[in-house]
């Protein structure tokens, strides 16, 4: 362990920015600072309080390591720190931290971020369990509508529970901590050794604890662990089983939340008993989720609920503050701006200039301005030139596929599902084999959110064009075929494994 590094103390002034005010707190991988704005390049901002986090090198779990144990930890740990720090510049949400900055001062990573002064769920739940069911359900909305907009790109959270989810004075909901989430990816790298279990005990899904890849759906559970508690007062299965804990998530049901919880509604019944579900494909899709609980959660208008709770997590649903907020979506980059303005008809030719540069781009597996620029198009070609010009479909294809290879798997299955539907006529071989290939990487996208099911489907439809079409078009629809196979493959592989480990009886549902 490096002795010498950085330690922050009060008062310090961070890359000439943030000034140390007092320690909120610290865990095993970070300490957290609460900091002072003192010069920024904008003049409404100096002064404001932040959160400033620290990757912490004098972690006491990093003590009994040999030094060449500490230097590889110690690597992980940053790569997970500026993986955070990507994740949360992509997140757009006010349900999420807010990336302010981020950086390094004297050696040591730091995140500048958004400071939620409130209390942890896990306080709120010691002083108010159990909570009105408005409360609760309100409490587990929010949280929902957060995961929903890491979903979409799709990011896994993995340490879904109590004391990483925040409420405001003002009643707001925040989803923190993403030192763990993990990007799915095919190509995200893995920062876990294998035999090690990220997460927290007693809020871990069955597949964490078998350590098979997660998808949304891990997060799923993860919640539904959560969301139990708010109903109930305490956890599926007791924390204090020791070692048999890991077991009872793994094989054995829960009690329904309404043996504890009396006159729960039963579709709220019903909607945590699924989430709790062993099989990741049984479970609801977080978008499920929201839609169930925002049909039964508190209301426009609704009077305060009985008995009182401060802060009141009902309050922005009932009375939404008037004020400026982000617009709770997951945001790619911003495309650089085109050329054209709005009140000028767009070049063909020049358009047609972006899409090759684009398509080069993503040939070469790194999508860039070009390909950033494609996307701010889309909406605007299509109402110009209508949906049968060929080049509308160039467009939308090359921002789809770029956002494919940025991993924003969820902005790019809606372009490849507008192609599908509305933008490839004819059915002729060329549009055969167009229509082959993009439902291939609709496929693709939907791999990532662990839909196996529809990915099978699509593949073996694929061969099934591939064989009635000339030779050169079935050679394209197959090498894209063979590439989405081999994801397939290998996620087909994770699920046998769990197969394997369903016990006698069927007990794993």
């Amino acid at each position: 362990m490096d002795a010498d590094a950085y330690k922050p103390c009060a008062g310090d002034l961070i890359d000439g920015r943030y000034e140390l005010r007092e320690s909120l707190g610290k865990g095993g991988m970070a300490h957290v600072w609460r900091a002072r704005e003192v010069a920024t390049g904008q003049k409404a901002f100096v002064g404001r309080e932040v959160a400033v986090k620290f990757l912490r090198h004098d972690s006491e779990a990093l003590y009994g390591l040999d030094p060449h144990e500490r230097v590889a930890e110690l690597a992980v740990r940053n790569a997970r720190f500026r993986r955070e720090a990507g994740l949360l510049a992509t997140l757009d949400h006010p349900g999420i931290t807010e990336l302010y900055r981020s950086g390094a001062h004297q050696g040591v990573p730091y995140i500048a971020m958004r400071l939620v002064e409130g209390v942890s769920l896990r306080t709120f739940l010691d002083e108010h369990s159990p909570l009105p069911l408005a409360a609760a359900v309100a409490v587990a909305l929010q949280v929902a509508r957060a995961l929903a907009c890491a979903h979409t790109l799709p990011v896994v959270h993995r340490d879904l529970k109590p004391a990483n989810v925040m409420i405001d004075d003002e009643g707001a909901v925040i989803l923190i901590d993403f030192g763990i989430a993990k990007p799915l990816r095919a190509d995200a790298t893995r920062y876990t050794a294998h035999g090690s279990t990220l997460g927290t005990r007693g809020y871990l899904a069955p597949e964490q604890l078998l350590e098979l890849e997660p998808t949304p759906r891990t997060d799923v559970y993860c919640f539904g662990c959560v969301f139990y508690e708010l109903l109930t007062g305490r956890p599926p299965f007791p924390l204090g089983a020791d070692s048999g804990l890991a077991d009872m998530h793994l094989h054995e049901e829960p009690l329904p939340p309404s043996v504890y919880a009396a006159g729960l509604p039963q579709g709220i019944d019903d909607l945590v008993v699924r989430m709790l579900a062993k099989k990741p494909e049984h479970r609801p899709a977080v978008d499920e989720v929201v839609e169930t609980l925002a049909a039964c959660g508190p209301q426009l208008g609704d009077p305060e609920p009985r008995p009182r709770t401060r802060p009141d997590p009902t309050a922005p649903l009932r009375c939404p503050p008037d004020r400026d907020s982000r617009q709770g979506r997951a945001l790619s980059p911003p495309p650089a701006a085109f050329a054209p303005g709005e009140d000028e008809w767009l070049d063909g030719r020049v358009v047609e200039e972006l899409c090759i540069q684009a398509e080069s781009e993503i040939a070469s597996g790194e999508p860039g301005d070009a390909a950033g620029r494609l996307r701010g198009l889309t909406a605007r070609v299509r109402k110009e030139w209508g949906e049968r010009r060929p080049l509308v479909r160039r467009v939308w294809r090359g921002a789809a596929d770029g956002l494919r290879l940025a991993g924003d798997f969820g902005s790019a299955a809606r372009l490849y599902r507008g192609i599908d539907a509305d933008l490839i006529h004819g059915e002729g071989p060329a549009e055969r084999a167009e229509r082959a290939v993009i439902r291939l990487r609709l496929a693709e996208c939907r791999l990532a959110f662990g839909e196996l099911d529809a990915v099978i489907t699509a593949v073996d439809a694929a061969g099934h064009t591939a064989a009635g079409l000339p030779a050169d078009l079935a050679a394209r629809v197959e090498a894209v075929r063979g590439e989405v196979d081999t994801q397939l493959t290998a996620r087909l592989a994770d699920r046998e494994a769990w197969r394997r480990d369903d016990p006698p009886g069927g007990r794993l549902r």
